[in-house]
């Protein structure tokens, strides 16, 4: 019997202590369009198609028929690039066929590759983004796939991995076939994957290039100049300073196509146009949008803190502390940054606290959650304590626990007395 009792109070001693919760300290956001606000003042594009947005959140600035299908041109070739980059060493040499050539009509731009030369991934990579060479284009597929056809399979595998909806490529270079289209927000998550090679961001920002001589070509004469127009600054109507690439692309079906992306003020930006033609001003809607397109975003919007480490969020009183410490201030997990427009102030938060929190408690322990609405992106962090929290000496916090199982049990075995009684009178 006194075994049972003391099994008992050690049950209800466990029961009452206090339990530490531990996590990690990952924010994590959705993004709702629904909520963002509509911005006045939004420029007029031309191109038949437009989509620029932010990648980390992938906060929408400004959209144009983003999912309707068009022919992307030679921007394809940046999905040829993610492939080569993920499937091959830059280091690893590709040898030009002939039929690499052959596949290229008249009037498509080139490197002038011979055939029998024998080049590097790097080298062919320059080639294929900086002048658009479509023979590089077919020598990295036959590479990669054994033949152009293969390759487009594992082109359309690959987007379709990266959310691409409605893209279909039938070659790696995008010279023109029906049956060979995209949208601009495809071309978009293509563009937003390449960045995370560090390759990629150094080519498409290159200004010029040079095929190095082999032992087919001996000449060092195959220099040529980036077709994007916006990284050049001998173009000063095109040139824009805070460019950073990556992609033209022309057919006469396609119109002039551009993906492009920029950073300034802390803020990285992709943009998307297609379907481009010459504007009223004689210039070219391609570069002449995407210029507007990236001065309108950074004109209206900044990088806001919309979280800090060092600021209290909430501050509560601990049950079962120390005086010194009771007092508790409780504050985000992560510093948290967002692309926002740049008059809005006011950014919503919910605060979520853990029910019954008791001492002992340690600092940066999570006690809970806050969610930050800014402008369309919902942000959620851990709470965390800002200092330990101690509790009451443990002779003292103890006999109040052990007092309290004892009022528990003599109620109980209160109760059980009477119930026997009752059982008794009933037997009489």
């Amino acid at each position: 019997m006194k075994k049972k009792f003391l099994t008992s109070i050690l049950m209800i001693i466990m029961l009452l202590a206090p339990i530490s919760v531990y996590a990690d300290g990952e924010v994590t956001f959705k993004y709702n369009k629904d909520e963002q606000k509509v911005l006045e003042n939004v420029p007029s594009i031309g191109c038949k198609a437009a989509y620029i947005a932010e990648p980390s959140t992938g906060k929408i600035i400004y959209e144009k028929n983003a999912h309707e299908k068009l022919y992307p041109a030679s921007t394809t070739k940046i999905l040829t690039a993610l492939v080569v980059m993920e499937k091959c060493k830059l280091t690893d040499k590709a040898k030009v066929s002939s039929k690499a050539i052959s596949l290229v009509p008249d009037g498509y731009s080139n490197a002038n590759l011979k055939v029998g030369e024998e080049i590097d991934i790097k080298t062919l990579l320059y080639a294929l983004l900086i002048p658009s060479a479509n023979e590089a284009a077919n020598v990295l597929a036959e590479h990669v796939s054994g033949s152009v056809e293969e390759f487009a399979n594992l082109c359309n595998t690959r987007a379709k991995e990266l959310g691409c909806e409605n893209l279909h490529f039938v070659n790696p270079n995008g010279i023109h076939n029906s049956d060979h289209y995209c949208t601009a927000y495809d071309l978009y998550l293509i563009a937003k994957e390449c960045q995370k090679h560090y390759v990629f961001n150094e080519i498409v920002k290159t200004t010029s290039f040079t095929v190095p001589a082999t032992n087919i070509y001996t000449k060092n004469d195959r220099t040529f100049k980036n077709t994007n127009y916006m990284i050049l600054p001998n173009y000063k109507s095109y040139y824009y300073e805070y460019c950073t690439g990556i992609k033209t692309g022309t057919t006469t079906p396609a119109g002039e196509c551009l993906v492009a992306s920029s950073s300034h003020n802390n803020i990285d930006l992709i943009s998307v146009v297609l379907g481009g033609g010459t504007n009223s001003k004689g210039l070219s809607e391609r570069f002449y949008d995407t210029k507007q397109l990236f001065e309108f975003a950074y004109k209206n919007y900044t990088l806001k803190e919309i979280a800090n480490k060092e600021q209290t969020i909430t501050n509560i009183n601990v049950k079962h502390a120390t005086k010194e410490t009771e007092s508790l201030d409780i504050k985000a997990e992560n510093n948290i940054s967002t692309i926002v427009p740049k008059d809005i102030d006011n950014i919503r938060q919910e605060v979520s606290i853990e029910e019954n929190i008791s001492a002992p408690i340690e600092q940066g322990q999570v006690l809970g959650q806050v969610t930050f609405y800014a402008d369309g992106l919902n942000y959620t962090t851990n709470l965390v304590a800002s200092h330990s929290v101690e509790k009451l000496p443990y002779w003292l916090y103890n006999t109040v626990v052990i007092v309290v199982a004892l009022i528990i049990l003599m109620i109980l075995k209160r109760k059980k007395k009477r119930s026997r009684r009752r059982k008794k009178t009933n037997v009489r």
